[in-house]
């Protein structure tokens, strides 16, 4: 019996004698997950994918298709590619430098930029108003009536589409005391995202703030909306909602239960495309699908061209959506590469007139929303 009790004592010793080894390791070396090994300041991040990981290229924020061109909103200023056949790019306003360029809005030959502040271009992307008095930083431009919506730091404002001369009426202020970050339109309504006050809808008299019974907190911070009838897709930095006009429903990929920080949304007819911090879904069907080509990128704008969707990616490129062509590259916005005046010049060549613009081409029951 002695002779068994030594036995079960040293595989004890031995046993504790591993578990200190193996605590002590681990503290020597701990775990490295993936995202702690990646800056979190954007500025000393290299950018993209390329086989240059040192550069560093402008952040691309936002893309539209004016007039047949691709407009590219970036951190240093705003880039149009005239043909999207054709490999030429040109940086448009010799030294326009917007700071937090977000958002670009074409109306008639006028083209407003929401950044630090409101400007004014002209239809080939020249300056004509410096700065509207808005006085801060602006999020979500949209068209409405006879003007647009403008949304930002100082709250939602109404902006009358006047002459560059005109002064008889004064732009007015629709909500104050929220910082409005995304804005959708719905016949003669709207719906206002905000960041940190909810979700809210103006029917033309009223304001009504909607949100779940069963979590209030849940439309706080809106990133992204969509509206395209009978549909209103709500995108925040945690989840993805469609409301059909009398239900709300969560929206998940399969039978996963991951969570998503939208950055945009854009509704086809023959699907809806949502883009997110990491990646960019697909919804058609009644299926939410992850469209795997964008796996791990930032997903900033999507908009229709005759190539069909074009997704813009923060800093990986721009790319059309079916077959994944390349359309811009990183290294085409690097100012470098523009210097010199054919590239900076406006280009007086591209005749707005030579183009037109391209066409485009069962839930669960959520719980109800709530006016107060």
């Amino acid at each position: 019996m002695k002779k068994d009790g030594s036995i079960v004592s040293v595989i004890a010793v031995c046993m504790i004698g591993l578990v200190i080894v193996l605590f002590i390791s681990l503290k020597e070396k701990p775990l490295i997950v993936e995202n702690q090994a990646v800056a979190d300041n954007p500025t000393n991040r290299a950018k993209g994918t390329t086989e240059s990981p040192a550069e560093f290229y402008p952040d691309i924020n936002t893309v539209l298709v004016d007039n047949g061109r691709l407009v590219i909103g970036a951190s240093d200023g705003i880039y149009v590619k005239p043909d999207l056949a054709d490999g030429r790019l040109v940086r448009q306003g010799a030294g326009l430098e917007f700071m937090h360029l977000n958002t670009i809005l074409p109306i008639g030959e006028r083209r407003y930029v929401g950044a630090d502040g409101l400007y004014l271009l002209d239809e080939n992307y020249a300056l004509l108003v410096d700065e509207f008095d808005f006085g801060r930083r602006i999020y979500a431009l949209m068209e409405f009536g006879e003007g647009a919506l403008i949304g930002g730091d100082a709250g939602l404002w109404y902006h009358r589409d006047l002459p560059a001369e005109g002064d008889a009426l004064q732009d007015t202020l629709l909500k104050d005391g929220v910082i409005v970050t995304a804005l959708a339109g719905e016949d003669q309504s709207f719906w206002v995202g905000t960041y940190g006050d909810g979700l809210y809808r103006f029917d033309g008299q009223k304001w009504s703030r909607r949100f779940l019974e069963r979590d209030t907190s849940m439309f706080d911070f809106v990133s992204a909306l969509e509206y395209a009838y009978p549909n209103l897709w709500v995108g925040t930095e945690e989840a993805i909602f469609r409301y059909n006009g009398g239900q709300w429903a969560q929206m998940f990929v399969g039978d996963s239960s991951e969570t998503y920080n939208v950055t945009c949304i854009m509704t086809t007819p023959a699907a809806t495309y949502i883009g997110t911090d990491d990646g960019l879904l697909r919804f058609a069907g009644d299926t939410l699908a992850d469209s795997s080509d964008y796996d791990g990128m930032e997903i900033v704008g999507l908009c229709r061209s005759e190539k069909g969707v074009i997704v813009a990616t923060r800093y990986d490129g721009i790319f059309t959506y079916k077959g994944k062509e390349e359309i811009v590259s990183p290294e085409q916005l690097t100012p470098d590469l523009l210097a010199g005046a054919e590239k900076n010049e406006i280009s007086a060549e591209t005749d707005p007139e030579a183009y037109t613009v391209p066409q485009p081409e069962t839930e669960y029951a959520g719980d109800t929303d709530i006016e107060p």
